[in-house]
């Protein structure tokens, strides 16, 4: 009797020990609200116009049952509009349970310099085109221009749409010189300044350096624009 007493306690301890912790399986849902609140809290937390467009998390996710708590990956911070992954880490009761991956889109509201009309290319840019408007930016705008005073003035080298963020390669500055168009050219060397006609030999902008060719003596030097029709020579 004592031997079956025995026996008995000793399949009760083995049943005891070996029947899985209480667990839960969390769908896509469930994951994706649970880091919903977290994330949207550290991109107001960074104050440049982030928001989430959507998520994209496992299927599902097994884990012991108790307290959960979220943790978000580093690197928020750095975030801009387009595409992240993004590293969790789930703790149950304090102790690591899982490790995962989540595709998160963002996009960001920014006040930025647009043109209020339809620009064709070639047509030149007024302060009267240019209004600062509310937009959402679906991805990075390497080269935005955010100053007024970077547009007006600028040609478009392409259509430009009416609301469109504007960036750097959309515009050029405004032809000053004409090939073949006279231009007066100053000289300085130290505190002397001569001043002479010569031909340009090439189109250019203010700040392009063009050759110019002198009428009496025919040779070319180089000078630099300076405003439309006028170009300088700082060393000779």
């Amino acid at each position: 009797m004592q031997r079956l007493l025995s026996f008995a306690l000793l399949v009760l301890l083995v049943v005891l020990f070996s029947t899985p912790a209480a667990a839960q399986v969390l769908n896509r849902r469930e994951i994706e609200n649970a880091l919903d609140m977290p994330l949207r809290a550290a991109l107001e937390e960074g104050g440049r116009g982030l928001y989430v467009v959507s998520f994209n998390a496992p299927n599902e996710l097994k884990v012991p049952e108790g307290e959960q708590t979220w943790v978000l990956g580093a690197g928020i911070e750095n975030w801009e509009a387009g595409r992240h992954n993004l590293p969790v880490t789930l703790l149950v009761d304090g102790a690591t349970s899982a490790r995962l991956q989540v595709t998160v889109q963002v996009k960001q509201r920014i006040q930025t310099p647009v043109l209020r009309r339809h620009v064709k290319r070639g047509e030149l840019v007024g302060t009267e085109d240019v209004v600062i408007q509310e937009i959402d930016l679906s991805g990075p705008l390497p080269g935005r221009l955010q100053n007024i005073a970077d547009i007006v003035g600028r040609v478009a080298t392409r259509e430009i749409k009416a609301g469109q963020a504007l960036v750097d390669k959309m515009l050029e500055g405004q032809v000053a010189v004409e090939r073949n168009d006279r231009v007066r050219v100053t000289l300085t060397r130290g505190a002397m300044v001569i001043e002479t006609n010569g031909i340009a030999m090439q189109r250019g902008r203010i700040g392009d350096f063009i050759s110019i060719r002198n009428p009496q003596s025919k040779s070319l030097f180089e000078a630099q624009i300076t405003a439309p029709g006028e170009a300088q020579v700082r060393s000779w």
